[in-house]
């Protein structure tokens, strides 16, 4: 990541008259009490990607598998507050309630209802973490679904299967033989497909291999087919301020019509910097440019920040943020011309939202308090959906419980992005003993949602499963339906994955996401593909991989029915 100076303003000029004839979108418009600009100071090098076929990663992985084993690695998770700090909140969430703030006007109660009538006919084994010849924990479990594949990337792998029955796993390599890059381990991988332009992104995140160098990797397919060829870009993230201390983390993507969007978090050593933006033009990126890209980086932003998946043509892409500061409020940015170079970011606006905390940690049956999952903190661990003037998002959160103890629970939001308020929101869980944490959503163009999460419940004998629900648009305001449908059920508890190497700390690590895909073969946007953790065995993570569907048929919406023939 290498500083330079602005483009001049002709240049300036003739990028954006060009970006307005790519553009399809309706022109960009100030939003009431929209925040002020921020002025981008810098930009980062995308250099020429290279073109490798699926047969070369296969090739590289059979010469990788003949290696010698690698040992078992844990990736660190690390919390924007501190490590002492995150510590001591997360030891207080386990001990005291959380202050509940008054209602917004409009919203209900959150309340459990009975299951939702969902149907699950897809439901088979993922990735696990003794299948890798190098195995890491936890898996960050990420998946998406296309029009005839769903796609699993893990730490630290990337698995192909059929959509139709028998669900075949079409094949499998390490993430480092798909990048084509061995020099250091690769880790917390994304996976979207984009339906519009039938391209499948993936990217990941290598540890730093030098004092000036941190590569972030990002794959674009060049058909709808994922085991085909892709373009790979290596892109130095490395800050040269903080120079060997640089650590790029926990990356994210998102997208809408005419951009991909990425952001993460830098870290100076263990210490937080900021969260960090860039997007690039889908007509540049899809295409696999000769020359070096230097989209405009935003930084000082508030983290983690969540990028949108937008299902429409909206001028304005919205970016949001957990604040775990005040833990009642959501940072909003509004991204727009996001295909230009610069785009224009707005200033973070703050949304008031009913108070959260740090999720606690989940017990397991017969652990007591040993051996719990470590249900990470608040923030937003997946891309939002984005649908007209809503915006859908999801995260883990303790608040008050008639139990004795505070227990992890799951929220969902539908924010208003004109007016930078809550439309909904409603809290989710298996049962009032429950602990609920690694929450994913999405919503179709009717705004129907689909959620997946993790829950444990001791006093239920029910170690970790794989859980999902949704809401249909039409149900009463914030609710989603609880204990919602089970899609795996765990067998065994996790002891084996410490948090904390070294230590006398037995929390397990967990998560750090899962995923939940609306399937671009369903016109009516009421199916959708899941992946989320399991445990294996004592010392092993799994995975498991199904679709649901929401009852009931619509027309689609025209706007989506142009997302998908475009």
């Amino acid at each position: 990541m290498k500083p330079k100076n602005l483009l001049s303003l002709a240049g300036l000029v003739a990028i954006l008259s060009l970006t307005l004839l790519y553009f399809s979108g309706a022109p960009a418009q100030a939003q009431p009490g929209s925040a002020p600009a921020i002025k981008p100071t810098s930009q980062i090098e995308i250099p020429a990607p290279q073109l490798r076929t699926w047969k070369e990663t296969e090739v590289d992985a059979a010469k990788e598998a003949a290696g010698l084993p690698q040992p078992v690695q844990v990736k660190k998770f690390r919390p924007t507050r501190g490590e002492a700090e995150y510590r001591a909140v997360k030891a207080q969430a386990a001990q005291a309630s959380a202050q509940q703030a008054p209602q917004p006007p409009g919203v209900e109660s959150a309340a459990p209802l009975a299951a939702a009538t969902l149907t699950n006919t897809v439901n088979f084994a993922g990735m696990d973490q003794t299948s890798q010849t190098i195995q890491w924990y936890p898996p960050d479990t990420e998946g998406a679904v296309g029009l005839n594949h769903f796609v699993e990337i893990t730490n630290s792998h990337i698995d192909i299967y059929q959509k139709a029955s028998p669900n075949t796993k079409v094949s499998g390599v390490p993430l480092s033989s798909f990048f084509g890059y061995t020099t250091q381990d690769l880790f917390d991988p994304r996976v979207l497909y984009d339906a519009a332009s039938q391209r499948w992104i993936m990217t990941a995140d290598a540890f730093p291999e030098s004092a000036t160098i941190q590569y972030f990797f990002i794959a674009i397919s060049q058909t709808s087919d994922p085991t085909g060829s892709f373009f790979i870009y290596r892109v130095n993230v490395n800050d040269p301020v903080y120079g060997a201390n640089s650590f790029w983390d926990f990356p994210q993507v998102g997208m809408d019509r005419n951009a991909v969007i990425f952001t993460a978090n830098l870290f100076n050593g263990n210490t937080f910097v900021d969260a960090r933006m860039f997007t690039v033009a889908k007509s540049l990126l899809y295409n696999g440019p000769s020359q070096t890209l230097t989209p405009t980086l935003f930084t000082g932003l508030q983290g983690t920040l969540a990028p949108p998946v937008v299902l429409d043509t909206n001028a304005n892409t919205y970016l949001v943020a957990a604040d775990d500061s005040t833990f009642a409020r959501v940072w909003i940015y509004t991204l727009t011309n996001s295909a230009s170079n610069p785009p224009t970011l707005s200033a973070a606006a703050g949304i008031t939202v009913p108070s959260f905390y740090y999720p606690a940690n989940a017990q397991q049956p017969g652990q007591g308090a040993n051996y719990l999952i470590d249900t990470s903190d608040a923030r937003f661990v997946n891309c939002s959906t984005q649908i007209g003037n809503s915006l859908f998002q999801v995260h883990s959160i303790s608040v008050n419980s008639t139990a004795p103890a505070v227990r992890a629970k799951c929220r969902f939001y539908e924010f208003d992005t004109v007016n930078k308020t809550v439309i909904q929101y409603g809290d989710f869980y298996r049962s009032s003993t429950s602990y609920d944490f690694n929450a994913s959503i999405a919503a179709n163009q009717n705004k129907d949602v689909f959620v997946t999460w993790s829950a444990t419940d001791p006093t239920n004998s029910a170690y970790a499963e794989v859980r999902f629900s949704g809401r249909l648009h039409t149900d009463t305001s914030g609710v989603i339906p609880s204990p919602g449908s089970l899609l795996f059920a765990s067998s065994a508890a996790l002891t084996g994955n410490l948090a904390n190497q070294g230590t006398s700390d037995t929390t397990q690590r967990w998560g750090d996401y899962s995923a939940v895909t609306i399937d671009p073969a369903d016109a009516t946007g009421l199916t959708a593909w899941i992946v989320n953790e399991t445990v294996l065995n004592a010392s092993s993570w799994g995975s498991r991989i199904g679709s649901i569907k929401l009852p009931g048929h619509r027309t689609p919406t025209g706007a989506y029915l142009l997302l998908l023939l475009n």
